[in-house]
């Protein structure tokens, strides 16, 4: 092939496909456990590191291993995963942002509040509150000791795409919407006329309620019980980018293995147990966190009579594109 022709072609703006090298980068991923006994004397020390007048927000990112050396940050593809830390009398200003996020409280006795939209959530340990994206959202803490809560968003796939936006604040224009409690009956749904948004009218869903509607369903064949937390306007996830699960496995009973090309990562809420992921065996407790990279197969199993594990994963992306894949043995 002539010098020429190369020259020809970069004039052009085109290149030879059978001269493009081979990708031998690819990220290998295996799953990976954050133990709770690592993480907690760790966010004692970013108490002390510093405030909340030096910093938008006092977090510590959860950083995959497999990603050292590469461009790549975060807990795994298309999603971060942060802990939230917040002093007694300390807030964090507001902003929105086109990320899509979601707070899962560690810890807390209901003194700390994310306002969304200009709805005050309470924040419980257990409760699961949506930022969703563009939503304005800031947060305060008048409880004693410190409040944790669990952040994931859907960085990742802004930046792809390359359309994360931020604004900070104060709040304004935010649109008139329902209360979350006119939703809070099964089978009744507001009628409002251009109230139809790409996220859940809900901005925060109780442990208590997820814990009831538990105690209430039918376990499956393997003895466990999933919970999905939807949109009631449209029975899809509660909000686009991160779908989010409870699940309560049964007792020293495995769940049906399964393969997805979907990631997810796992908040150990109650209990304990083993999840076996590929040839990776992860022992979990109370408030471990642990990630589940695509194309392994996966199994859970309880070893206390309350495990409960909160999931969150990029399934509903995947579904949305048509691009998922669920394997279960026959």
């Amino acid at each position: 092939m002539t010098d020429d022709f190369h020259q020809d072609m970069s004039n052009a703006g085109v290149s030879a496909l059978w001269e493009r090298p081979v990708d031998t980068d690819r990220v290998v991923e295996t799953p990976h456990l954050w133990p709770w006994n690592e993480l907690d004397p760790l966010m004692d020390a970013a108490v002390d590191a510093v405030d909340t007048e030096d910093a938008e927000r006092r977090v510590l990112v959860l950083e995959n291993p497999a990603y050292q050396g590469t461009h790549r940050r975060g807990i795994g593809l298309n999603m971060v995963v942060n802990l939230q830390i917040l002093m007694p009398g300390e807030t964090a200003r507001p902003h929105r942002h086109t990320f899509n996020a979601l707070r899962f409280v560690i810890e807390g006795d209901g003194g700390a509040v994310t306002i969304v939209n200009g709805e005050p959530c309470a924040m419980f340990p257990g409760d699961f509150l949506l930022t969703p994206g563009w939503c304005w959202h800031e947060h305060s803490q008048d409880g004693e000791g410190r409040a944790v809560w669990l952040d994931a968003l859907d960085v990742p796939l802004h930046s792809h795409f390359e359309t994360g936006i931020f604004e900070p604040g104060p709040s304004n224009d935010i649109p008139p919407q329902a209360r979350a409690h006119a939703y809070a009956a099964g089978g009744l749904m507001p009628v409002t006329a251009g109230a139809y948004k790409p996220y859940s009218p809900i901005f925060k869903y109780p442990l208590e309620n997820v814990t009831r509607a538990l105690s209430d369903m039918t376990a499956s064949a393997d003895g466990s019980k999933r919970i999905r937390y939807t949109n009631p306007v449209t029975g899809a996830a509660a909000m686009p980018g991160l779908d989010c699960y409870m699940l309560a496995p049964s007792n020293n009973i495995e769940t049906r293995p399964y393969r997805t090309n979907a990631n997810m990562v796992c908040l150990a809420v109650e209990g304990e147990g083993v999840t076996q992921a590929g040839e990776t065996t992860i022992n979990w407790h109370k408030n471990d966190i642990f990630s589940l990279p695509r194309n392994h197969w996966i199994i859970h199993r309880a070893n206390s009579a309350d495990a409960k594990l909160f999931q969150v994963t990029d399934r509903e992306t995947l579904a949305r594109l048509d691009y998922l894949s669920e394997e279960f043995p026959d």
